[in-house]
């Protein structure tokens, strides 16, 4: 940060406090019989107002509860939300990949294509109809691996609602009811007031 201002340091103070707040929370796994790998894919779109550049987000769940995820601010600017949410599909493909061999290392082959759930049905169809070359041309050819992915059946592209959308936590800042609906979701529990998740 060249140039901080009084928001930023709002904003550092408000995530000290959570931490603070947070110090007990865990990611709680449990013993869990399917061993199915599972994707959320999310982004916002162009929230940053100094150069309209969004933040993706994804995380995968292995049995029982999350255990790999990221949080990146994309390095281009996305002319649509279709577009955006691809781009951020096309970077959880290329981690499912790689988890997926991890996986099959450790024993835990995916036999089935991982299943990747994306919240924009636009993103959804681009990925799965490569014809739509008019509409996607401008799109770098570096993000159509995810149709390949789909072509040999290593990913399975699938619709969620927003409100279901795990990696929604991961892109923009959210109301405490979703936030901490979210973060049960995704199986993060406070040791102290015994919550369920």
């Amino acid at each position: 940060m060249q140039n901080p201002t009084q928001t930023h340091f709002a904003a550092a103070k408000r995530v000290l406090r959570y931490i603070r707040g947070t110090v007990e929370c865990r990611l709680k796994f449990t013993r869990k019989d399917c061993h199915d790998l599972i994707g959320y894919s999310d982004n916002d779109w162009a929230e940053d107002t100094d150069d309209s550049k969004s933040t993706r987000g994804y995380c995968f769940s292995f049995g029982s509860g999350i255990f790999s995820w990221n949080s990146k601010k994309q390095e281009v600017v996305a002319q649509s939300s279709a577009e955006v949410e691809y781009i951020a599909a096309a970077a959880a493909t290329n981690h499912a990949i790689w988890l997926r061999k991890v996986l099959q290392d450790l024993g835990f082959e995916q036999v089935k294509g991982t299943i990747l759930f994306i919240d924009n049905k636009s993103a959804i169809s681009i990925a799965q109809n490569p014809v739509q070359y008019g509409r996607t041309k401008h799109i770098k050819v570096k993000y159509h691996a995810i149709r390949d992915a789909i072509k040999y059946e290593k990913i399975e592209v699938k619709h969620c609602g927003t409100d279901i959308q795990l990696a929604d936590i991961f892109t923009k800042s959210l109301g405490k009811d979703k936030f901490m609906f979210l973060r049960s979701e995704l199986r993060i529990c406070s040791l102290n007031t015994k919550e369920v998740c």
